[in-house]
C-alpha cells in the first residue's frame, strides 16, 4: 500500500498551477466577451442581450480587472515559476491596453510618413488660434515664400525648452529675421505665414502647410523660391561655425524624394539645393553643412525650387540661428538675382 505524502512544496505548486489555469480561463473569457461587444456594437444591438458564458463575468467588472492589471504571481522560489510568473503578468499588462478592454475609445490617427514622432499636447494647453495668418509683401509681388511646417520648434539654451506645442517657436523668429532681411537689406519681397501647423494632431503637420503652400503660391504665382525653416534635433553638439568672428548655426538643406510619396520631379529640387550649397560655400564657408536627400516629401512636389532648411539644431542658441539667417538672406539675394536675370519675363 502507498502513501502520498503532500509536502507544503507540492501544495504551493499544485496551489500556483490552479491559479494560472483560473487566470488563463479569466483571459480567455474576457477576450471573448470583449470580441462579442465589438460585434453587437458594430449591430447596433447591447451587449447584454447575448446571454452566454461572456455575461458570468460582465464586461466593465473585467475591464476594471485588466486596466489594474493582475499581480504576478510568485509562489515558488525556483527560477521556472519565477519566468512563467513574468511572462503571465506582461500578457496581462499587453490585454490591459486600450486596444482590448477599450474599443470604443480608440481614434484613427492619419499619418504623413513625413513626421518625427513626438508627445501629444497635455490636456492643460491651449488651443492655437484658429486663423490662417500670412504677411503679404509690400509691393505684391513676393519672390520668396517662407513658412514653418513645425512652428514649435525652439532652441532650448535661449528659449528654455526645445518645443512650444501649440506657438510659434524660435524657427518662426527665425523666419522672420530672414524674411526681413531679404526685403529691407536687400530688396526681396516675401511673403510668409505663421499659420501654426503642427498642433494640436502633430501627425498632420505637413497635410496642414501642404494647404498653406498651396495657397501662398497660388495668390503670389510670382514666387520663385519656397522655404520650410525648421532647426535639426538630437545632435551630440551644436553644428557652429566661426563666420566674420561670431558664432553661427550652421545650415543643412533638405531635399524630399519619391520614395514614399508621388514627386517625379524632385530632381528639380535637388539641383535648386545644390545650387544653393554651393553658393553659400563661396560666399560664406563653414555655413553649410550640405544637402542631404530625404524619403518624405516634404511639400517640394509644389515647387521646382521648394526646399526645407535646418538651421541649426534644438541645442544652438536663437541668436545663432538668426544670425545664419541673415548670411542665408545674402546668399538667397545673390540666387535669386542670378534667376532673374535667368528667366527676365517670369520675373517682370
Amino acid at each position: 500500500m502507498r502513501i502520498h505524502v503532500v509536502t507544503r512544496w507540492h501544495a504551493r505548486a499544485l496551489f500556483s498551477r490552479m491559479i494560472k489555469i483560473f487566470i488563463t480561463l479569466l483571459l480567455f473569457l474576457s477576450l471573448t466577451g470583449g470580441t462579442w461587444h465589438l460585434f453587437n456594437k458594430e449591430r447596433g444591438r447591447r451587449a447584454d442581450d447575448f446571454n452566454s458564458g461572456a455575461s458570468l463575468f460582465p464586461l466593465p467588472l473585467l475591464e476594471s480587472v485588466l486596466k489594474e492589471g493582475l499581480p504576478p504571481l510568485l509562489l515558488d522560489d525556483e527560477d521556472n515559476d519565477d519566468r512563467a510568473a513574468g511572462a503571465l503578468a506582461a500578457a496581462v499588462q499587453v490585454l490591459a491596453s486600450p486596444l482590448v478592454v477599450a474599443p470604443e475609445k480608440l481614434t484613427a490617427q492619419p499619418l504623413t510618413g513625413e513626421e518625427e514622432p513626438v508627445p501629444q499636447p497635455l490636456p492643460g494647453e491651449s488651443l492655437p488660434p484658429p486663423p490662417e495668418e500670412i504677411i503679404p509683401p509690400a509691393d505684391g509681388h513676393p519672390l520668396v515664400a517662407i513658412y514653418n511646417t513645425h512652428n514649435a520648434e525652439s532652441y532650448q539654451p535661449s528659449e528654455g525648452q526645445a518645443k512650444f506645442p501649440g506657438k510659434n517657436g524660435g524657427v518662426s523668429q527665425v523666419a522672420a529675421v530672414l524674411a526681413e532681411t531679404l526685403s529691407k537689406d536687400y530688396g526681396i519681397p516675401v511673403v510668409r505665414s505663421t499659420t501654426i501647423h503642427d498642433y494640436p494632431d502633430f501627425t498632420r503637420a505637413y497635410t496642414n502647410s501642404e494647404k498653406t503652400l498651396k495657397k501662398m503660391l497660388a495668390e503670389n504665382p510670382s514666387v520663385l523660391v519656397a522655404l520650410d525653416i525648421h532647426r535639426n534635433a538630437g545632435l551630440p553638439a551644436p553644428p557652429v561655425a566661426e563666420i566674420q568672428n561670431q558664432r553661427v548655426a550652421q545650415v543643412l538643406i533638405i531635399v524630399g524624394s519619391s520614395a514614399r510619396l508621388e514627386h517625379p520631379n524632385w530632381r528639380q529640387n535637388e539641383a535648386f539645393a545644390r545650387r544653393l550649397a554651393q553658393k553659400m560655400d563661396e560666399l560664406y564657408p563653414g555655413l553649410c553643412l550640405g544637402v542631404r536627400v530625404q524619403e518624405g516629401r516634404y511639400n517640394q512636389h509644389l515647387h521646382p525650387r521648394a526646399l526645407l532648411l535646418e538651421m541649426g539644431s534644438d541645442n544652438n542658441t536663437l541668436e545663432e540661428a538668426e544670425r545664419a539667417a541673415r548670411l542665408v538672406a545674402r546668399v538667397l539675394a545673390v540666387i535669386i538675382e542670378e534667376l532673374r536675370r535667368e528667366n527676365p519675363a517670369q520675373t517682370g
